[in-house]
C-alpha cells in the first residue's frame, strides 16, 4: 500500500495525488528519504575516515574535544564549528533556544532537537522540490542532483555561515568542501529518485 493511502480516503486519492497538497506531501516524504540518504553518506564518510586513518590531527582533536555547545558559546556570537556536518544542527538549536528562551539544552535534548530539525529541514526542501518537479517534470536524477547543489548553495554555502555555525566555503578546505557538497548531492539524488518512485507508483495504480 502506498504510504499516502494511509492518510486519505480512497474516494479522493486520485484528486489529492495531483493537487498541490498531494504534491507537497509526496515531496516532503521524498525529502525525508533524501535526508536519510545524506545522513547515511555522512556516517559512511566518518567510518571510512576512521578506518583508513585519513582524519587529520586537527580533525581528530576537534572530534575528541566536541561536547556540544552551551548557552554561553551561543550568546558569544562567534564562530562555533562542529567537527562534522551532522552535528551542526545541534549548534543551530542551541542558538535558537538561547536567543529566544535564554535556555541551555542538555546534550540529549540538543541531539534530539538537532536530529528533528535536520529531517524537518530536508522535508521542507523536499516539499518545494515536489511543487517544482510536478510543474517542470524534469529528468529526476539530473534534477535531483542540481537541486541538491542548490540546497547546498542556499544553506551550507550562505545561510549557515551567516549564522556562524560553519565557515564559508572558501575557508573550509578543499576536502571538507567536497564532502559537504557530495552529501548534498546524495540528498538531491535520494529526493529526486524517491519522488519519481512515488509518482510512477501512482501512475501504475
Amino acid at each position: 500500500m502506498h504510504v499516502l493511502d494511509l492518510i486519505r480516503p480512497s474516494s479522493s486519492r486520485d484528486a489529492l495525488s495531483d493537487s498541490p497538497l498531494g504534491v507537497v506531501m509526496k515531496g516532503a516524504l521524498a525529502g525525508f528519504a533524501g535526508t536519510l540518504a545524506l545522513s547515511v553518506a555522512v556516517k559512511g564518510a566518518q567510518l571510512l575516515q576512521s578506518f583508513s586513518g585519513e582524519n587529520s590531527e586537527q580533525d581528530s582533536e576537534e572530534q575528541e574535544a566536541w561536547t556540544g555547545i552551551g548557552a554561553g558559546q551561543a550568546l558569544a556570537g562567534g564562530q562555533v564549528q562542529a567537527p562534522f556536518l551532522d552535528q551542526s544542527t545541534e549548534i543551530f538549536v542551541q542558538k535558537v533556544a538561547t536567543g529566544l528562551f535564554g535556555a541551555s539544552l542538555s546534550g540529549g535534548a540538543r541531539r534530539t532537537a538537532g536530529m528533528a530539525t535536520h529531517f524537518l529541514y530536508g522535508s521542507f526542501w523536499g516539499a518545494v522540490y515536489g511543487l517544482i518537479q510536478s510543474s517542470l517534470r524534469l529528468p529526476p536524477a539530473s534534477h535531483g542532483l542540481l537541486y541538491g547543489l542548490i540546497v547546498w548553495l542556499i544553506g551550507p554555502a550562505t545561510l549557515v555561515p551567516a549564522m556562524h555555525i560553519m565557515p564559508p566555503p572558501q575557508k573550509q578546505g578543499v576536502r571538507k568542501l567536497l564532502m559537504v557538497v557530495g552529501f548534498h548531492v546524495a540528498y538531491g539524488l535520494g529526493l529526486g529518485l524517491t519522488f519519481d518512485a512515488f509518482t510512477q507508483q501512482e501512475r501504475r495504480g
